[in-house]
């Protein structure tokens, strides 16, 4: 008999990404939709329908979230159940099963329920090992960067909870279009001088990377700070407003680029500090980049004296699939895990 398709989820509390695979390995179809989770389940109920119907194929599901941590639910242990009763109705009659670092896919969500939650970095980087013997792994998202350690062909965690991560710095908030710039400096230059940035939630990473013509088209359009829209000239007015001034429609753009820049290099900045401080003595490298945001981490890497891979280069797929499954590397790896684990199946 042979096997179903499977869709590989990854399921955050700003998207939902999805991965098609056949039987055989190859990629049918790659989503990546924007879907947040603090405006209501049903966002991400709708982004799950909608791919499940433009996939065209009945077969099984394999799932990694971190959408249980939106602020929508009162813990972890409620948000990994509320998800699952909503992808079990969103996606009946078939199968759905959840990635459990070091175990089975658990096809229940019941005492499971710690073991699954925020665990698709831990995903992504069990199937990178399976393709790069020695590395660390750098999925840098909308909202937060990942940082895994790779030895010897096994994936190496310092810590698995997220309170581990964030102490041993292997877990950074920051993200190409979420983070908020008052997280990223509170003194900038402006104009060719120095001046304190105000603690407001002004602008984001997002109106960063939209003036510098950077931001991917899969992270558009974007939720603003302001609730107005991702024109240049409005990034460009969300960002006077952290150093206290205001953008006149059809000023030159030139000095608001150039504080775009200096905000981007301070978030390279943060994270060439947090990935020495994680990577042991001695490592030697390649930093491989995956996800959204990794545009910015060749820069990354050269700040930390490390070699440079794309996770595209590491994938089986056509050249133009690539791309597109670097971004969403932990739904195509659970996919894959799955895939693996069930081959005789």
């Amino acid at each position: 008999m042979t096997a179903a398709p499977l869709l590989g989820w990854d399921i955050g509390g700003a998207h939902v990404k999805a991965v098609l695979l056949a039987a055989d390995g190859r990629v049918g179809g790659v989503w990546h939709r924007a879907a947040p989770l603090w405006r209501g389940l049903e966002r991400m109920t709708d982004a799950v329908r909608a791919i499940r119907g433009e996939a065209r194929a009945e077969g099984r599901h394999a799932v990694t979230m971190t959408g249980e941590l939106a602020d929508l639910f009162a813990g972890r242990a409620e948000g990994v159940r509320r998800i699952g009763d909503c992808l079990a109705a969103a996606l009946a009659p078939e199968p759905v099963r959840y990635f459990r670092p070091g175990r089975a896919f658990a096809a229940e969500l019941g005492p499971e329920a710690a073991e699954i939650a925020s665990m698709n970095w831990l995903a992504a980087a069990e199937f990178a090992a399976g393709r790069i013997a020695d590395a660390v792994l750098v999925d840098l998202g909308s909202t937060t960067a990942d940082l895994t350690l790779i030895r010897g062909g096994r994936a190496q965690p310092a810590g698995r909870s997220d309170a581990e991560r964030l102490a041993s710095r292997t877990l950074v908030y920051t993200g190409v279009a979420r983070a908020p710039l008052m997280s990223l400096a509170r003194r900038v230059r402006v104009h060719g001088a120095w001046r304190n940035a105000m603690a407001e939630h002004f602008a984001t990473a997002a109106d960063v990377y939209n003036l510098l013509g950077l931001l991917p088209d899969t992270l558009r359009p974007f939720e603003t700070a302001d609730g107005a829209g991702c024109s240049a000239p409005e990034s460009a007015r969300r960002l006077a407003r952290m150093v206290g001034e205001d953008y006149a429609d059809g000023a030159p753009l030139a000095p608001w680029r150039a504080l775009a820049e200096h905000y981007a290099a301070r978030q390279r900045d943060l994270l060439a500090d947090n990935l020495r401080a994680a990577l042991p003595a001695g490592f030697a490298g390649p930093l491989v980049g995956a996800g959204s945001g990794r545009f910015a981490l060749p820069a990354v890497a050269a700040r930390c004296g490390l070699a440079y891979r794309d996770i595209g280069a590491l994938l089986p797929a056509a050249p133009g699939a690539a791309p597109a499954l670097a971004d969403c590397l932990p739904a195509y790896a659970v996919a894959e895990l799955y895939r693996r684990a069930h081959a005789d199946r």
